[in-house]
C-alpha cells in the first residue's frame, strides 16, 4: 500500500460485519489503518484482532483536527463520554445515566464497583456521543467534517440529529459517500492488500499534498530581502519573534501578525469575544479564506520541518535500460533510507495509537493543552 505523506489525524468508527461490535479510533491513513485492523497488513489494535470480528468496515470518519494531539483527544472524549472533562460534569452524570437506562441490569446482578466504569455503549448512543461533542466548548470551533460510508448509518444519524437541540452549526459539513465494492484482483490473481479497502477511503485526503503549492509560495515569499508589512496593522514583521500568516492566493502577497488577522476575523464574524476565528477576508486581495488553511501552512512551515522534507523529496530515479542486472544491482536507488525511516515513522505511529486504547480517565489532562492556536503536527 502506498505511504501517504504524514499528515493531520481524523478520527474514525469502525462496525465489526460479523458481530455487534465497534471500535473508535485515529489516525492520519485511514486506509491503511483499516487494513491493519483486518489483519492484511502488520499492525492494528489488540481489540480488533479477533478473528470472529473481522472483517471490519470503516462506518464514518471525522476529519478537520488541527493537530495530532486534537485528534487524540476527541478520540478519548468519544470513547469515554462519561469521563471526559471536555464535558461539564452535571451533563456527563446526566448522560451516564441515560445510557444506563437503556441497558438495565437483571435482578440479582452484583452490585456496581466503586469508580467510574464506562458503561455500555450501542451503536446509537455513539452517534449520539459523536454529534454532542461536536458542539461543546472545546471543539465548536474547530474545522471539522463528518463523512459516513455506510448507508444505514447515516440513516440513523439523520433520524437521531432531526430531534436533537442544539443543532449542529452550519458550518460543520455532513455528508454520506457509500463505499463501493473493493477493487478486483488483479490480472495475476492476487488480492493485495490494497484492493480489499474500498476506494472511497483510499482516496481520503488527509495529508499535506494539498498544502505543497501554499508552502512552496509563503517559503519564497518570507526569505525575500524586503520583510513585508502587516496586511492588518501596517506594522514592521519581526519572522523571528512572531507568527505570521500569508494568503493562499498565488497572486496574493499579503502577509499579517496572527493576532492581527485573528481580531480582524473575529470582528468579521461578529464574535469579538472567541478566541478562535472560523473565517474572514484577506486584508490585501479581499478574498474570504478559512482560519484552519493559514494555521495549517504555518503550524507545517515552523513545525513540520520533516513533513517538508517528505513533501518535497525528490522522486525516486529509474535504471536506465541500457545499465545491466549485475550494474543495477551495485547502484543504490534515491531514497532508500527515506523510506525506512518513513516506515519506523509510521510505526511509532501505530504503537502511540494502541497504547492510547489503555489509557484511563487521568490522560484526559490533555485537554488542558491549548490546541486553538499553533500547534505541533
Amino acid at each position: 500500500m502506498e505511504k501517504p505523506i504524514p499528515g493531520f489525524y481524523c478520527c474514525y468508527l469502525l462496525r465489526a460485519k460479523n458481530r455487534k461490535s465497534y471500535y473508535i479510533g485515529s489516525t492520519p491513513n485511514p486506509a491503511r489503518r483499516l487494513g491493519q485492523h483486518n489483519g492484511d497488513s502488520k499492525g492494528g489494535a489488540k481489540r480488533t484482532s479477533m478473528q470472529g470480528k473481522r472483517p471490519w468496515e470503516m462506518t464514518c470518519i471525522v476529519t478537520g483536527f488541527p493537530s495530532k494531539f486534537a485528534a487524540l483527544q476527541f478520540e478519548w472524549a468519544w470513547q469515554n463520554t462519561h469521563a471526559t472533562r471536555h464535558i461539564e460534569r452535571e451533563i456527563r452524570e446526566a448522560r451516564m445515566e441515560q445510557m444506563k437506562g437503556r441497558g438495565k441490569k437483571a435482578a440479582g446482578s452484583p452490585p456496581k464497583s466503586k469508580g467510574t466504569k464506562r458503561p455500555p455503549v450501542s451503536l446509537k448512543t455513539r452517534l449520539e456521543n459523536l454529534h454532542y461533542l461536536l458542539g461543546v466548548k472545546s471543539f465548536v470551533r474547530w474545522p471539522l467534517q463528518v463523512r459516513f460510508f455506510a448507508p444505514d448509518v447515516f440513516k440513523l444519524w439523520e433520524k437521531y440529529t432531526a430531534k436533537s437541540t442544539p443543532r449542529l452549526r452550519s458550518s460543520i459539513l455532513v455528508q454520506l459517500t457509500p463505499a463501493d465494492l473493493p477493487t478486483a484482483p488483479t490480472d495475476s490473481g492476487a488480492e493485495t492488500a490494497i484492493d480489499k479497502i474500498p476506494a472511497v477511503i483510499r482516496e481520503i485526503a488527509v495529508a499535506y499534498e494539498d498544502c505543497k503549492i501554499f508552502s512552496e509560495k509563503s517559503t519564497s515569499l518570507l526569505a525575500e530581502e524586503q520583510t513585508p508589512s502587516c496586511g492588518v496593522c501596517k506594522g514592521h514583521m519581526d519572522l523571528s519573534k512572531g507568527f505570521v500568516l500569508v494568503c493562499p492566493l498565488e497572486t496574493c502577497r499579503t502577509v499579517s501578525h496572527m493576532s492581527c488577522l485573528s481580531g480582524k476575523f473575529l470582528r468579521e464574524e461578529g464574535s469579538p469575544i472567541a478566541l478562535v476565528p472560523l473565517y474572514g477576508t484577506c486584508p490585501g486581495c479581499r478574498s474570504p479564506l478559512k482560519w484552519s488553511t493559514l494555521v495549517k501552512e504555518l503550524s507545517l512551515r515552523i513545525r513540520g520541518q520533516k513533513e517538508l522534507e517528505v513533501l518535497f523529496k525528490p522522486k525516486r530515479r529509474k535504471k536506465a535500460d541500457s545499465v545491466s542486472e549485475a550494474d543495477a544491482s551495485e547502484i543504490p536507488e534515491l531514497g532508500d533510507e527515506d523510506e525506512e525511516l518513513d516506515d519506523d515513522w509510521m510505526q511509532e505511529v501505530d504503537d502511540e495509537e494502541d497504547e492510547f486504547e489503555s489509557l484511563d480517565a487521568k490522560s484526559d489532562h490533555m485537554t488542558k493543552r491549548n490546541i486553538n492556536g499553533v500547534v505541533q503536527v
